[in-house]
């Protein structure tokens, strides 16, 4: 029992960090206890409830592995393996968000690392990377690029448009980092087999997937959700066992640390002396307040001092990489990973992608 609850902690212990955190935070502000589930986006909740189930679903079903074995006879080279599947990646968060496109990316990546028998830890970081840089094309990339969308009305055509030099930009530098990093060496299968297809699991999970992204887009998640979770109970109850619904409470605690940090008097004070109207203290505001306090709290904060929706979405962006805080996608990237020292070598490749691109966009687009 003890073992259970101590292999629990350890799992969340970031997690329970933050609660702590919070917990402090309160004190020292004097806020109730009982405001902490208004301080909760439940939206992103449902929505990351939501994926986790349906994902897992189809992870379990086997799908993935099946998939892997083709990439592994078919892709030979590390270096190719490592650009198709970070590309991949880049390219499915264009138009399914961040987020669902890690949900899907991921767990490939991981059904390939048990068949080549290697350590792709580097490849899964490298795709958290390039879902913050594909999701800044578009106005359904990210929350922040949804949010300034929305808050301003912009069409989609000219969305893309003003933020294609800056995803050109930084998929230049995640090309050249690419190329650096991962040797072109060859790889071999190392095993062979497959278990199979559950292919009822498969299709349950595939028709929720397409319907909840779907209910997503329409607003209607937080509806569609009990469907999931009744579906799911009815037809394959192992897969809630199956789900990490450490991540849940990770994201919960987050929201309400971020929103005890912004109510902080050394924060206001910082944010009063600012000229927003200036558009280069108003993108490196963006980019850093993002490593503080995460890119999306930071497009919202700096919308309501400023119009300049390209700058805010450019400085938020950028701000996605760099420290873990800075895009939910990289907590749901490391979450996958069983290692404390991951979070390092996370930061060994972010925190220089992250410099990089600000100093590029800094000195060629701003």
């Amino acid at each position: 029992m003890v073992n259970n609850v101590w292999s629990i902690l350890k799992r969340n212990l970031l997690g329970v960090i933050l609660l702590a955190v919070a917990l402090v935070l309160a004190y020292g502000l004097r806020q109730p206890l009982s405001l902490f589930p208004a301080m909760v986006d439940w939206k992103t909740i449902y929505t990351l409830s939501g994926l986790l189930l349906v994902t897992t679903g189809i992870k379990e079903s086997g799908l993935f592995s099946l998939f892997a074995h083709r990439i592994a006879r078919r892709i030979d080279n590390e270096r190719f393996l490592a650009l198709f599947l970070i590309f991949l990646a880049a390219a499915l968060s264009m138009f399914l968000t961040n987020d669902i496109a890690l949900f899907i990316v991921i767990p490939l990546t991981l059904t390939l690392q048990q068949i080549l028998e290697d350590d792709y830890t580097k490849i899964i970081i490298f795709e958290a990377i390039a879902v913050n840089v594909g999701s800044s094309l578009t106005p359904i990339g990210n929350p922040q690029n949804i949010y300034l969308w929305h808050q301003w009305g912009i069409c989609f055509p000219y969305f893309v448009k003003e933020m294609a030099p800056l995803v050109f930009v930084m998929s230049i530098w995640l090309l050249v980092m690419i190329f650096l990093c991962f040797p072109s060496k060859k790889i071999a299968v190392a095993n062979n087999h497959n278990n199979g297809v559950d292919r009822r699991l498969f299709i349950i999970s595939v028709i929720l997937l397409v319907a909840f992204v779907t209910s997503i887009e329409l607003g209607y998640e937080k509806y569609f959700l009990p469907i999931i979770l009744l579906v799911m109970l009815i037809t394959r109850k192992r897969i809630f066992l199956k789900c990490d619904w450490g991540l849940i409470f990770l994201f919960i605690v987050i929201f309400i640390d971020l929103d005890l940090i912004r109510r902080l008097k050394a924060v206001n004070h910082l944010l009063a002396m600012l000229d927003f109207s200036n558009t280069h203290t108003l993108f490196l505001s963006g980019a850093l307040f993002s490593q503080v306090i995460s890119n999306v709290p930071s497009a919202i904060l700096l919308a309501h001092n400023s119009i300049n929706f390209k700058i805010i979405a450019y400085g938020a962006n950028i701000g996605g990489n760099g420290l873990l805080i800075g895009s939910f996608a990289n907590l749901i990237a490391l979450r996958f990973s069983k290692r404390t020292h991951d979070y390092l070598s996370f930061h060994a490749y972010s925190l220089p992608y992250f410099i990089i691109t600000l100093i590029s966009s800094y000195c060629l687009l701003i």
